[in-house]
């Protein structure tokens, strides 16, 4: 049997963050969480309300406990970050002395889950990597065997000194990130059949991450919603060499065209996807431009679309990946047709993240996602169907 520990380690700004000097405190903070455990996978969001300690330790840099304070079973702790407005929650100084203002103030620095069997102790350490209002998130930087009965610092100790560069990428807002298999679309479809409103789906959704009810998803922080809408014009091209599929033409407000080419063969998971952007040009360079991209290609331009689509964005807790759950509803000559796709966009790049678990994530993600549809009345059929198959049948009609 594994008992599941979660540390919330509060230091000085400093200490991840040299260019602002070097900790002036001797001591940190452990805050045991309760009843919040860590699923030692590669990310963990922890909510405002969510710290909440049986425990708090004051220690000295090097793991040894100076105080330990008695609180709890689930007494709030203030993280002494601005979007924390728990009037309720007592405030620790770096010698555990409470007060309504602390100081040196001491923010959330490092989260170590600890995973105790009968035989051994696994450490999971995860940086302070973004804060929000809508909570924290902390990146696994490593992953180890500890002696049982070790302090929390004593792992983020290993951790730091074993890997450096991932504790630096994490306190970079831009550098966090990578993306697998760049060039290539992984998208799943589930095309809609029960009449509805997008933006209904999409919110419902957006309420669901944000309630943990996707489990092992949780909020893109900082980027959980967004908005689009847009026309399009659209060309069916195929040639020998393999260059089949569309090259689309959107418009952007200040008058240029975003140009996106799709290749594939066949509706399917993955397909090259690239992108001109601030190309001008009129309507009727359009075909022009094409040929002269791709010479010897053969065009057939498809119906006029207009395309609203609504992205609830969520990052996979097990491995890192980021992925939209996008609710379009799509329209040309009179004919709709609304889905949720579910696309892959990015990873963190955390300790243990890797290509090999995009495309079984992705499936989960459709799983739950399919199951709260079924939950809502709304009926789906799971496959890859694309735009291009939509305005061919409605080029075909016409």
């Amino acid at each position: 049997m594994t008992h599941t520990t979660s540390w919330l380690v509060l230091d000085e700004i400093g200490a991840s963050f040299p260019g602002v000097g070097s900790p002036t405190s001797s001591s940190l903070l452990a805050v045991r969480l309760a009843p919040f455990t860590g699923s030692g996978g590669t990310t963990e969001w922890l909510r405002y309300g969510e710290v909440t300690a049986d425990r708090v330790q004051v220690l000295s840099r090097t793991g040894d406990v100076v105080e330990s304070l008695q609180c709890g079973p689930a007494a709030p702790v203030w993280t002494h970050l601005p979007f924390d407005l728990r009037a309720d929650a007592l405030r620790f100084d770096a010698v555990g002395k409470e007060g309504a203002d602390a100081r040196p103030r001491l923010v959330p620095a490092f989260l170590v889950t600890e995973q105790v069997s009968h035989t051994a102790t696994r450490a999971y350490v995860y940086s302070c990597s973004r804060i929000r209002e809508s909570g924290l998130l902390f990146s696994r930087i490593w992953a180890g065997e500890t002696p049982t009965g070790a302090s929390p610092v004593a792992a983020v100790r290993v951790a730091c000194a074993e890997q450096p560069v991932l504790l630096h990428r994490f306190t970079d807002e831009v550098a966090q990130t990578t993306r697998f298999e760049s060039d290539v679309e992984i998208e799943l479809k589930l095309t809609l059949r029960t009449e509805t409103s997008p933006w209904e789906i999409a919110s419902r959704l957006a309420d669901a991450v944000q309630t943990r009810e996707l489990p092992g998803f949780l909020p893109d922080l900082g980027n959980e919603l967004q908005r689009w809408t847009y026309e399009q014009d659209t060309f069916e091209v195929h040639d020998a060499d393999g260059r089949s599929g569309y090259v689309a033409f959107m418009k952007d407000p200040d008058g240029t065209f975003v140009v996106k080419y799709k290749f594939f063969e066949e509706d399917a998971l993955r397909r090259i996807e690239r992108f001109d952007e601030g190309v001008r040009l009129g309507p009727e360079q359009f075909a022009d431009y094409i040929t002269s991209a791709l010479p010897g290609v053969r065009l057939r331009r498809l119906p006029h679309l207009v395309r609203t689509r609504f992205d609830v964005n969520v990052e996979s807790a097990v491995a890192g990946h980021f992925f939209g759950l996008e609710t379009d509803e799509v329209r040309a000559n009179g004919r709709v047709m609304r889905q949720l796709e579910i696309e892959y966009h990015k990873t963190r790049a955390c300790h243990g993240a890797e290509a090999a678990t995009i495309e079984p994530e992705l499936n989960r993600l459709a799983d739950e996602a399919q199951r709260l549809l079924e939950k809502w009345g709304v009926e789906a059929s799971r496959g890859y169907r694309s735009k291009l198959t939509f305005l061919k049948e409605v080029a075909a009609a016409d």
